[in-house]
């Protein structure tokens, strides 16, 4: 268990780091003048949770144990089976968990600051 306590709290822990991202994106919003145009942060955050979500795959991937069925004794080769569930679990739990997490930081960090210095109605009704 010692060696795959790493990979377990990366495992249960996929929604933290694009939460501090979404915190620390609000904070640098508000402390920033009106200039720092809101699409600019969305893309980078967007980046972030898209190269996170790519990250952490791929740090699972090579953290499957070999001891699952239909595995090699090789620890550097990953059984087919496992890594289509990694994918899928990717997919369908972490990269929605990791906008969501970003999403409701971002938001949290507004309602501490107080009202935010742009509009949230305005902003999507720019996007249409």
């Amino acid at each position: 268990m010692p060696d795959r306590l790493p990979s377990l709290i990366v495992l249960v822990g996929f929604w933290i780091p694009p939460a501090l991202a979404g915190w620390v994106a609000a904070r640098s919003l508000r402390r920033r003048t009106r200039t720092t145009r809101p699409k600019v942060a969305f893309g980078v955050l967007a980046a972030f949770v898209l190269a996170y979500t790519i990250a952490w795959f791929l740090f699972n991937l090579y953290a499957i144990p070999p001891y699952i069925p239909g595995a090699t004794m090789d620890p550097r080769v990953v059984p087919p089976g496992g890594a289509w569930w990694l994918a899928l679990i990717t997919g369908a739990l972490v990269l929605p968990g990791s906008v969501l997490a970003c999403i409701l930081a971002f938001r949290a960090r507004e309602r501490i600051d107080g009202k935010s210095h742009w509009d949230w109605r305005r902003f999507l009704q720019e996007q249409r």
